[in-house]
């Protein structure tokens, strides 16, 4: 991997034909237990997984490491406003192997900051608006030995990183249905660009086919 002032970004996600990620009632359910085992062998090869805050709240997950022997990672999630429950399985689920962080604004106050630090999880403040800022935060993160990152975040955080050109490489699962709906979750959400030539464009170097399912792997073009 080249050598950047940030950690490697890789966007992982399953979609739909039509590029949605969750049905309009939230229903993400779309990788087979092939698909789930190539995503946590994916998840040994890296430092550190990142969510966004809706992730936590609506799946509660433990972005553990299942199928595979490893080390464990790093858990990353962006909560600007530092809401998560502590109780959530990415505070509670074996932080020796996994632990985490929450990456959060300089707006949140320390008195609520130590009630997660009380827990073993670190924060990390990257910027004073109301939203984490990345180009802050990454080049924290590296500065920490965090050198690789598996992006598993739903529209928003997504078009975050594609918007500031972050993302490094896409592995991408093609799921064999179409659910429609302007109210799904699609891969990237946000504004979008105004021109295609404004918009951040990837070489596809790799197609696995198998069943139902095609995996497309991509690489942003130099």
């Amino acid at each position: 991997m080249k050598k950047i002032n940030r950690p490697y970004i890789i966007l992982s996600a399953a979609m739909t034909i039509d590029g949605k990620i969750a049905t309009k009632e939230g229903d993400s359910e779309l990788s087979d237990k092939v698909d789930w085992k190539d995503v946590h062998n994916l998840r040994t090869q890296v430092d550190a997984i990142m969510v966004g805050k809706n992730t936590i709240l609506k799946d509660n997950p433990k972005l553990h490491i299942k199928y595979y022997n490893h080390n464990g990672y790093y858990r990353i999630v962006l909560d600007s406003n530092l809401t998560i429950p502590l109780e959530s399985n990415v505070i509670t689920f074996r932080p020796e192997i996994y632990p985490t962080i929450i990456c959060t604004t300089e707006n949140v106050p320390l008195n609520k900051q130590s009630n997660y630090e009380d827990r073993g999880v670190r924060i990390i403040k990257a910027g004073g608006g109301k939203r984490v800022d990345l180009i802050k935060l990454l080049p924290i993160l590296k500065s920490t030995g965090i050198n690789s990152i598996l992006l598993e975040g739903g529209g928003n955080l997504n078009w975050s990183f594609i918007q500031n050109n972050l993302v490094d490489d896409i592995r991408l699962t093609i799921a064999p249905w179409i659910v429609g709906g302007k109210d799904a979750t699609s891969l990237v959400e946000g504004i979008g660009f105004d021109e295609i030539k404004s918009a951040p464009r990837y070489d596809l170097f790799d197609v696995k086919i198998r069943t139902y399912y095609i995996t497309l792997s991509y690489k942003k073009r130099k």
